[in-house]
């Protein structure tokens, strides 16, 4: 190994080097150009490339959109009338999906499938998701409800176990 790491030292190579330029041949100058070029394009393409850095933290820009001066009654209303427009794409959502599973029942149908078991274990299932989800619900409002607090509800919404 001592001899090895002897061959390689950087004083053996300058010295190499040295005695490769100083020694007598015909492409001597040729050959250290054709070195000098190849090293420098390489140098040149890596310098090109694009290197990966961390990536720019994201702008966040915050907007105060509602008034300072709103009274209870505007801010209840507001939240009223963003829970009317979330239940009406709500409907338009599941009025897609019903027409989606009905088209998968047609073709279910056309390949012998038993669609009627298949569609009363998925109703099952959506019920089953429903009551979890209503019992999740009126679990946060009985967390972070204050004592004595009364829920506002809105008098055109359906009726639901939240109450």
């Amino acid at each position: 190994m001592k001899v090895f790491l002897s061959n390689v030292s950087p004083r053996r190579a300058v010295i190499d080097l040295w005695n490769v330029l100083g020694a007598p041949s015909e492409f001597r100058w040729p050959g250290f150009l054709m070195a000098a070029m190849v090293t420098g394009s390489i140098f040149w393409l890596m310098m090109g490339q694009e290197g990966r850095a961390l990536p720019q933290m994201p702008k966040i820009i915050y907007i105060n959109s509602w008034r300072a001066d709103r009274s209870d009654a505007e801010i209840i209303a507001g939240n009223i009338a963003a829970a009317r427009k979330a239940r009406a794409e709500q409907a338009e959502e599941d009025r897609r999906d019903a027409d989606i599973r009905h088209m998968y029942k047609a073709v279910g149908a056309a390949t012998g499938l038993d669609t009627d078991t298949m569609a009363k274990q998925a109703d099952a299932e959506r019920a089953a998701d429903a009551r979890a989800k209503a019992a999740h619900d009126k679990a946060l409002i009985q967390r972070y409800l204050p004592k004595g607090a009364k829920l506002v509800v809105d008098p055109d919404a359906p009726a639901s176990g939240t109450e």
